[in-house]
């Protein structure tokens, strides 16, 4: 019955034959369409079988795959916060940089600014964190250059 709903799917954005046989691009845009909606029919199985692989993950991490190291998982823990802090920081800078474009042209702008500042925040509580996780202390400036 699901192969009904799917063929009674892909059937009803039919284009004329005519169409099809003069236009390449025609004929790509159906195939895309076919293709959307064969992929909207199996999103709940792909669904599925992602929440089994993510759920699986765990019960994977207890076999040898770290060689009984205990530091592996920390490390590589520690290695993704930094990677993402940097990611966040140049995605601040450039949403930062796009807005400052936008503007000098004319066009929508705080959006991009909100955003890169959104990024940069987010980069230094990453930052905090990968410190946190390095073992070292956050000194805090009180005197304001006295």
């Amino acid at each position: 019955m699901r192969w009904k709903s799917i063929r009674a799917r892909l059937d009803a954005c039919k284009v004329d034959n005519e169409i099809l046989e003069r236009s390449r691009i025609a004929r790509i845009g159906n195939r895309v369409i076919q293709l959307a909606v064969i992929v909207r029919a199996v999103e709940p199985a792909l669904l599925l079988v992602t929440t089994l692989i993510l759920m699986s993950a765990p019960a994977l991490a207890q076999g040898s795959i770290f060689n009984s190291n205990d530091q592996t998982v920390g490390s590589g823990v520690r290695e993704a916060v930094r990677w993402g802090r940097n990611l966040l920081f140049l995605l601040g800078v450039g949403g930062v940089g796009w807005g400052a474009v936008n503007y000098m042209m004319e066009k929508a702008w705080v959006k991009q600014m909100i955003g890169g500042g959104m990024a940069m925040g987010l980069g230094g509580i990453a930052s905090l964190v990968y410190s946190f996780s390095q073992g070292s202390t956050v000194d805090l400036n009180t005197d304001l250059g006295n």
